[in-house]
């Protein structure tokens, strides 16, 4: 928790009690003010660590003085809260939970939801501050396509690692536009989540906020970075655009002609097991070939148990994003996918899943089975996504027990393969690829006998997806 101060001695204090009990280390960057902060909470007992401007630098520059010391230890996010007492405390749990859910995402708060924004907040609101959010507003959407309710609130969470521009960051109030901006021009996303607000009446409020100057130094910086936006942002995004486009075209006209071609081959030639084998790996060879070839993308391969693949396995892998799939494919040419009906009726590549023995998956388990304990006695494993679609949040949803049905009654392993930084890298919502790591760990097998293993496949879905969120999380804080 990241508390930025200037001459707040009348609330400091409740702000820091109100927060420390959440559970969280407390920061207070005092920035120069006539009666230290130090002093103020100097019997506060917790978590609290106090650091002192020796001048006033302004909010942004508190701000980033409060960054440094977080990277410095080892923190990876850092939730932001103002000390003059408009915030609530018990907010903090809504933004560290949208932290949970959607780690790389800046979590700004929005205090005009209308199950929060009470007629006092409305009636205390000064109507200058409720304009110059809005001005706000507008100016985050005209510089990055982004729209939030509300861009002035200093409630908000912070992944570090997706803190752009810092060097650039100017010292006042502005500084918390700037962060939004720098952080979206570089495809971090945005989210908002409803906060309470407390607007004490106006004889009451403490403010730092120079209004001609300040007014002047914001239009300026509005003008700068909108400027910036329309003669480099736009148009490099209309470029990745085009450029996306045009790979999608090349790619559609690229599996019309394989499926031409395959049709006409086995037209030709008998489909036997050997060219079947000859199919998957081209489609392996194929996946890995796009996966070197995404810009700014590194691939990491984690397989800390030497799998090989020789033995078949249902395997399972988390899913949030379409590089899943490639990522699965690469993997080994000896696999069988489990696909939904419209994925194996789509008429782009239908026909290479049917010769490749893609199954689609059916509400009657029987009516697969037999083809799958086909497929599996000759030596390939098969591969199921357990949560059945994409996720839209860094959370791992629940495992379907299909796969571990599967498993038992074909009598063979389950291999855990865990997927990390594809969302990252193409986002469910995402039209274009960002950099990236993306980082394939290759787990241990879980057989009769080992501690994820279940005759109850409920249970074993339940325990193999703890085991997902639990390497998840470790390989998120070893980004």
């Amino acid at each position: 928790m990241l508390i930025p101060t200037f001459d707040n001695a009348a609330t400091l204090r409740d702000v820091v009690q109100g927060v420390l009990p959440k559970g969280y280390p407390v920061l207070v960057v005092d920035d120069g003010s006539r009666v230290p902060a130090a002093a103020l909470l100097a019997d506060v007992a917790g978590d609290l660590h106090v650091l002192r401007h020796a001048t006033n630098r302004g909010k942004g520059a508190a701000l980033c003085t409060g960054f440094a010391w977080a990277r410095e230890n080892g923190f990876t996010h850092v939730i932001t809260l103002d000390a003059d007492g408009q915030h609530l405390p018990d907010d903090v749990p809504t933004l560290a939970k949208a932290v949970s859910e959607t780690p790389d995402e800046i979590i700004v708060g929005n205090r005009f939801d209308p199950r929060k924004f009470g007629p006092d907040n409305a009636r205390n609101m000064s109507s200058g501050s409720q304009t110059a959010n809005r001005l706000s507003n507008f100016w985050l959407r005209v510089q990055t396509g982004c729209r939030l309710p509300d861009t002035q609130t200093g409630f908000r969470a912070y992944p570090l690692r997706a803190l752009h521009g810092l060097r650039w960051i100017t010292s006042r109030y502005e500084a918390e536009l700037e962060l939004l901006v720098f952080a979206a021009w570089r495809n971090v996303r945005l989210r908002s989540v409803p906060i309470g607000v407390y607007y004490p009446p106006a004889e009451e409020r403490v403010s730092h906020f120079r209004p001609r100057a300040d007014f002047l130094r914001i239009s300026l910086l509005n003008t700068v970075l909108t400027t910036v936006a329309l003669a480099v942002v736009w148009p490099w995004r209309a470029l990745q655009w085009i450029a996306t486009l045009a790979v999608l075209l090349v790619l559609f006209a690229v599996m019309l002609v394989a499926q031409a071609a395959l049709w006409l081959y086995f037209r030709c030639f008998r489909l036997t097991e050997a060219r079947r084998l000859a199919l998957h790996r081209g489609m392996a060879a194929v996946a890995r070939g796009l996966l070197r070839l995404l810009p700014r993308v590194r691939i990491e391969k984690l397989n800390p148990h030497d799998e090989n693949f020789a033995e078949p396995a249902v395997i399972v892998l988390n899913h949030r994003s379409h590089l899943d799939l490639l990522c699965a494919l690469a993997l080994t040419p000896r696999l069988v996918m489990l696909t939904k009906r419209w994925v194996w009726r789509n008429p782009l590549y239908a026909l290479v899943l049917r010769y490749a023995e893609y199954l689609p998956t059916t509400r009657d388990f029987e009516e697969n089975f037999a083809r799958i304990e086909d497929v599996v006695r000759r030596g390939y494993s098969v591969l199921i996504f357990p949560e059945g679609t994409r996720s839209y949040t860094e959370r791992t949803g629940r495992f379907h027990q299909g796969a571990f049905v599967l498993a038992r009654r074909l009598g063979v392993e389950v291999l855990p393969v865990v997927l990390h930084g594809t969302s990252q890298v193409l986002h469910r919502r995402a039209h274009v690829l960002s950099p990236g790591r993306i980082v394939v760990e290759i787990g241990a097998r879980i057989a009769p006998g080992t501690p994820l293993w279940s005759d109850d496949s409920l249970d074993m879905a339940r325990r193999v997806r703890r085991y997902f969120e639990e390497r998840y999380e470790a390989l998120s804080d070893h980004r």
